[in-house]
């Protein structure tokens, strides 16, 4: 079954005119006089933002004495709690990124070899997209990979980032295991992107479609540490960094072309 075919759908008004008309009177005897204000449950909400406590906090980097008086001599201009609060950020994000990738591949694996077929939209062959608008990863052949060769390095490059910032962590004296509040925001933020890929019921292309929210939430988050750590005088990192948002633009690059064949096979028209 295609994902946009037509059935028998019927979460909308229109398809039943008749039990409208016998909800209306209902409605017009049980709505109120006037407009419902939502001032109370808005006031509720500003008291529990005020009197909330934040969420978690960042470890100091040791137990050891003056141990955050001398990784805050190393930095310049950035504190080391909000550094290392978006590096926990980003770890808890390329670990997520590692199963969403997993995910896929396994969606990917049940439509081209569930029963030893091609079913529906099944990946073309990265070589196929035309030529990346990012510089591909250093010594990687595209034109040899196929599809799914090209989701399990996308997935490798993921875990690889993760395994960076964990180390870039244990460098500025922090816990890489330790979840940080921005981690724990970000942990949140994607379990609906999570829940989507692991559907059984969505196709490739709306599994794309939800990696390529975390792609481009992904890109712009490294782009952000970046920044950080160039602001902090640690070119070392920054240069890391930098490197792996090189990778993170070619898989952007390669979701949305992905993306873009699918739905133009879907549609009947090339893609552009």
């Amino acid at each position: 079954m295609e994902a946009t075919s037509l059935g028998h759908n019927r979460t909308g008004a229109a398809t039943s005119p008749e039990g409208v008309q016998q909800m209306l009177p209902a409605v017009e005897d049980l709505s109120p006089p006037q407009p419902i204000s939502t001032l109370q449950i808005d006031l509720e909400r500003q008291a529990y933002v005020s009197h909330s406590d934040p969420i978690g906090s960042v470890p100091p980097p040791s137990l050891l004495k003056g141990a955050m008086k001398k990784v805050e001599s190393k930095l310049k201009g950035v504190s080391p709690t909000l550094l290392m609060d978006k590096i926990g950020e980003r770890i808890a994000f390329e670990r997520t990124g590692t199963r969403l990738y997993d995910a896929l591949i396994s969606k990917y694996l049940a439509l081209s070899n569930g029963d030893g077929n091609a079913h529906q939209d099944v990946l073309p062959s990265v070589q196929t997209l035309g030529e990346p608008t990012v510089e591909t990863t250093a010594g990687a052949d595209i034109t040899a990979e196929t599809a799914l060769e090209t989701l399990r390095r996308l997935r490798s490059e993921e875990l690889q980032h993760f395994h960076m910032l964990s180390e870039c962590m244990q460098l500025l004296g922090g816990d890489p295991t330790a979840t940080t509040p921005c981690a724990d925001v970000t942990a949140v933020a994607s379990m609906g992107l999570m829940q989507a890929i692991t559907d059984p019921r969505t196709t490739l292309a709306q599994c794309l479609n939800t990696l390529l929210t975390a792609e481009l939430t992904d890109n712009a988050g490294w782009e952000l540490l970046i920044q950080l750590a160039a602001d902090a005088a640690q070119d070392d990192l920054s240069e890391r960094f930098t490197l792996a948002l090189a990778q993170e633009q070619e898989h952007l690059w390669a979701v949305k072309a992905w993306l873009q064949v699918l739905l133009a096979d879907e549609a009947g028209t090339p893609a552009v």
